[in-house]
Parts: structure tokens; sequence; C-alpha cells
């Protein structure tokens, strides 16, 4: 037995073998998720805008207004105020660094898990593991704060023992970079101080005192006005559709060692518990565990992986010899797994990029048992078995609200209000675009992500009447944002109030639309620009009824090219290739305009009107 210990723990083979697959590992992460230029608005989400906006206001002085009308707290601290530091220094083009910077953030976090170990292969595996990891690279590039709340993750691990004076700056930066890194920040301050819990209360404190003077100034609240809209809005209709604890079952279920733990490593999160679990064990169930995972899986179970491996390394790994708890261990994974917690079994509102922090406590598992060598080659191994797990986001939909955002003004007059719900991009370009007017136009946020106001009014049911008490004439959006159908995600018709119907109360006077996106269904395909029925006159049309011309102004590449069409209810636009067919660009029921991007060139067909 002691002799295959010693082979398992310093075999120079299974050195080498594991810096080399760690290496493939880094090399595929790097090849498929690395980019040079990530593109505005299918790489980004839309909430990456909402920070941009927020920087670049308050470098210019405004105070943090993203929604028109008032400042926000809705915004991750640490990260955006570095944004206004770079546009304040360097101008407003700097924000649009902000995916190089988290790409630099992530390179040297990398770095930090190459140096934690004192032994070089394990240091090798982590931080190479840690450069090409799927997730990590994709979520270093999204624009968002993601690269930066991982790093100050790593760095309250690599410096769990460093003095006060080093660990408790780093408490309020980490809480400040991610709000949800508290219980991180608690928990570890608490393993530190086990002796005298009182000497914990600090770094806790104070990291949680930052965080609401901070919420206080800009948002007027303790907590930051995007923690609740969105998942006040989940919960409102899902309960609506299938009642709360079947809701609650369903987004606890990933809690206990599911999908969210796989996503960011499936061995990680394994041999996590397998470290917490063993010492406590009894050696005559080594393989219970097992055997449930087995029958479970039998059964049609799924989402166990983590759980598997648990169970797997519990039954083939030689049991411990002497119960001794990893203390610090613990409060990383119980801090780090708040975060599902908090996202998945309470807000019901799950997003991967929520996710990357968890990494840390996976690899903080195997950075304890890198001596290993056997698990110090499984580890990249399974990261490069497992990478399928995560996948490019469909976020094609959002270069429609480029277009709309960039072109808006075309379809108003200076100076009109408009109220829309997904208003990062929109807000982004249409200030773009129209600074220099003397009459710049507002856009309102509705979902109250950015915008406190709007989400009381949702919330109490009346936001039609709030709009009219805010001169909003307009909105902008998908059409299933107006929907009344609670099944339908994000459908926030029924909080409008007043007897709202939106085939009654919303006219549409444009479209912008880009070839080749598609919604969840042929009415969500598309940003529309409404006018309230009844709200003011009517704008005057954008197009005349049957123009159709070239609209240079948003001429796309690739020899593609945009087009303003008056439509007219019941009508199509077609593309006709000739022997190669036809294709259709577009179709409305009601009379509108269209800006339609994409469509190709006149050298390989011709485009005409065709009534449906």
């Amino acid at each position: 037995m002691f002799h295959r210990l010693r082979m398992l723990r310093s075999s120079p083979f299974l050195r080498v073998a594991a810096v080399f697959v760690a290496c493939c590992a880094a090399a595929w992460g790097l090849a498929n998720w690395w980019t040079s230029a990530p593109d505005l608005t299918t790489r980004l989400r839309d909430d990456a805008f909402y920070e941009y906006v927020w920087a670049l206001d308050l470098a210019a002085g405004g105070g943090g207004v993203v929604s028109d009308g008032v400042t926000t707290s809705g915004v991750q601290w640490l990260w955006t105020l570095s944004l206004a530091a770079l546009a304040w220094l360097f101008g407003a083009s700097a924000v649009l660094a902000a995916p190089y910077l988290g790409a630099i953030l992530h390179v040297l976090t990398a770095a930090v898990w190459w140096r934690l170990p004192r032994d070089r292969a394990a240091g090798a595996v982590l931080g190479l593991c840690w450069l090409g990891h799927p997730l990590l690279l994709r979520e270093a590039q999204n624009g968002q704060e993601t690269a930066l709340a991982t790093l100050c993750a790593t760095g309250l691990y690599a410096l769990r023992s460093a003095r006060e004076r080093v660990f408790l700056p780093l408490c309020v930066m980490a809480t400040l970079a991610r709000s949800d890194l508290l219980a991180l920040v608690i928990l570890l301050s608490c393993c530190r101080h086990l002796g005298a819990l009182w000497r914990a209360l600090p770094a806790p404190l104070l990291s949680f005192g930052a965080l609401s003077l901070l919420n206080l100034h800009f948002g007027g609240g303790l907590l930051q006005d995007s923690a609740l809209p969105m998942s006040w809005l989940w919960h409102a209709n899902l309960e609506e559709v299938s009642g709360f604890w079947a809701n609650q079952w369903w987004y606890t279920r990933p809690v206990l060692l599911g999908g969210p733990f796989a996503t960011a490593s499936v061995f990680g999160f394994g041999l996590l518990v397998f470290l917490l679990v063993r010492p406590w064990w009894p050696r005559s169930l080594r393989a219970a565990p097992l055997l449930v995972v087995c029958v479970a899986v039998a059964l049609g179970a799924d989402d166990l992986a983590p759980a598997g491996c648990t169970a797997a390394l519990l039954a083939l790994w030689p049991a411990a010899k002497a119960r001794r708890l990893p203390v610090e261990l613990l409060a990383v994974g119980l801090g780090l797994a708040a975060i599902v917690v908090l996202h998945w079994a309470v807000r019901w509102y799950p997003r991967d990029y929520y996710l990357a922090p968890l990494a840390v406590a996976a690899f903080a598992a195997l950075h304890r048992c890198g001596r290993w060598r056997l698990l110090l080659l499984v580890f990249p191994a399974a990261q490069l078995l497992d990478s399928g797990r995560v996948q490019p986001e469909p976020l094609a939909g959002q270069a429609e609200m480029r277009l709309a955002g960039s072109h808006l003004h075309g379809a108003l007059p200076d100076g009109a209000r408009v109220g829309c719900f997904n208003s990062g991009i929109v807000t982004a370009f249409d200030r773009a675009t129209t600074a220099a007017r003397p009459r710049p136009r507002g856009i309102v946020n509705l979902d109250g992500v950015v915008d406190r106001r709007s989400f009381a009014a949702l919330r109490e049911g009346r936001l039609s009447a709030w709009l009219d008490e805010q001169g909003v004439r307009f909105l902008l959006d998908g059409p299933q944002q107006f929907s009344l159908d609670p099944a339908v995600p994000h459908a926030c018709g029924r909080f409008f109030g007043d007897g709202f119907n939106p085939e009654r109360d919303l006219v549409e006077l444009a479209r912008f639309d880009v070839v080749g996106v598609r919604g969840a269904s042929p009415e969500a395909d598309s940003m529309r620009l409404y006018w309230r029925r009844g709200r003011g006159e009517r704008p005057p049309a954008w197009a005349r009824p049957g123009e159709l011309r070239e609209f240079l102004a948003a001429r796309g590449g690739g020899g593609r090219r945009a087009i303003l069409w008056g439509a007219r209810a019941g009508e199509s636009l077609v593309f006709d290739r000739g022997v190669g067919g036809k294709e259709v660009m577009a179709t409305v029921r009601v009379d509108t305009t269209v800006l339609l991007q994409g469509v190709p060139g006149a050298a390989d067909g011709a485009l005409r009107v065709e009534r449906r």
C-alpha cells in the first residue's frame, strides 16, 4: 500500500504527462476561445454596455447616469470605476478596451496560479489549465467585470494567511469587484480567526460598508439597482405559469452539486467534495456513494457528473489516516457555492458568467493535493474531455439592438424620450450618434436594472402611468417584451396596468432587422419602435409607403447592403436569385418602415416586394 502511494506521489512519468496534457488543454482553449477583436454586439452582452455608458457618463461629470434622468447603482463598482478612470484619462474610446483589459487580467490570474504551489509541476498544471479554461476564457473577454472578480477571488485564496493590512483591502476590492463575493470574504475571514471570531468582523463589515455607501450614493438603497428586477420578473412570471414550489425545486436542484459546478469544473468540484468528505467517511461504506450514483443514472437521472467524480474517488482512493477537516478549503468551497445558491435557488435567474469565480474553488482543491501526480494528470484531462459544456452564447440578435441605437434618430424627432427594456446597446449607440445634437434623445430603461423608478412602477403594475409622468411617448424593443402571456420569457405587458393591450395601444412606426437573425418566434425577429397611441401626435413616417432604397448609412460588409423600405400591411420583401430560388427577407403585418441590414448585393439577384 505504501509503495503504491509513493508511486502516485512521485512518479516522474505522471509529472511530465500532467504538464503535457495541461499544455494541450491550454492550447485547445486558446485556439477556440481567444479572440483578438471581440465583436461589440455578438460577443459582448447588453449588460456590458450599461457599464460602458455609466463609466462614460461619470467621466464626463454626469454622475453615473444610464437611464435618462436618474443615477444608478446597477453596476459592479471596481470595474466601472476603473473604466471611468480610463475614459477620463484617455478619452471615451478607452472603454472599448474593456475586453482586452479582461484578457490581461485573465492571463495575470493564470500567472498567480502558476506561482502559487511550491511544486513546479503542480504550478504549471494550474496555470495552464486556468489559461485555457473555456468558461474563463469566454467570460474574460465579455467586457464585464468577470475577469476582475476571478482575479480578486484568486487573490483572496492566495493571500488567505497574509497580514490583516494586506487581506482587509483585498476583501473590500473583491466585494466591489462582484458583490456576490461577500460570502467568500465572510467565510475566509472567519477561517483566519477561528479562535476569536470577533476579530473576523472588520473585513466583512468594511467590505459591506463600502458597497453600501456606493449603493446609497448612486442608487438610494443598500442593494444595487440591478439586484432585484430580473429576479422579481422571473419569479412573477414563472409563479403564474407553474407555481412557486415546482419552480423552487427546479432551481434548487443544481445547488446539490449539479450543472453549475460541472460548468466550472467537473473533476475539480468532485475532488473538492472528496477532500472535504474523505476524512470522515467510513471505510466500510466507501463504495456506497458510487453505487447510489450508478442506480440514479440507471433510473434516468442526469446532471450527476461532479457527484460521480466524488463517488469514484471515495471508492478507489485510499482512505485518510487522520480525521482532519481542511477548513480553508471548506471556506472557499462554501463561499463560492453561495453564488449558485444566490442566483439559482434564490433569484431563479441563472447565467453562466456568474459561475466564473467558482473555478477558484476547483483549482484550490487541486492546489491542496497537487503532490498526487495521478490527480495532477486527471485534472487537465478532464478539462479537455468536458470542454464541450461551454458553448458560444446566441447573441446574434444584439446586432439589431445596435442597428436600432445607431439609426433611431432617423425615425424620431430630436428630444423624444424612448422607453426600452434591453437598453444597454441601444443607449450606448444612440448617445454616440446624437451627442452633438442640440436636443439629444433620452433612452429610459424599463426593466429597472439601471432605473429604480421604472422597477417600482413595474412592481406596482402602473408602468403606463409612470411613462406618462415621464413624458415617454415611444417604446423600443422586441414585441415579446410587451406580451401579456407570462409564459413568454421576459414578458412585461401584465405590469403596464390601465388595461394595457399591446395590439391596441402600441402602433408600430419602424423595425430594425438584420437578415439571418431570427428570434424564438417570427414576431420576435427584430427591434421595433412603437408610438404609444394617444400620447401626442404620431410622428411622420420615416419612409413613404412603397419606398424602397439603399440606405448607405447602415451598409454592412461582405458586399451586403442595408435597405430602407416603406412597407404596407401584408407585404414581403423578397430577394430573387433566379435559378437559385427566392429568399424572403422580411414580412410585415402592419404598415411600417423597415430598416433591413444584410441584404445581398444587386449583382446576386433582384429585390422586389410581394403581397402575401
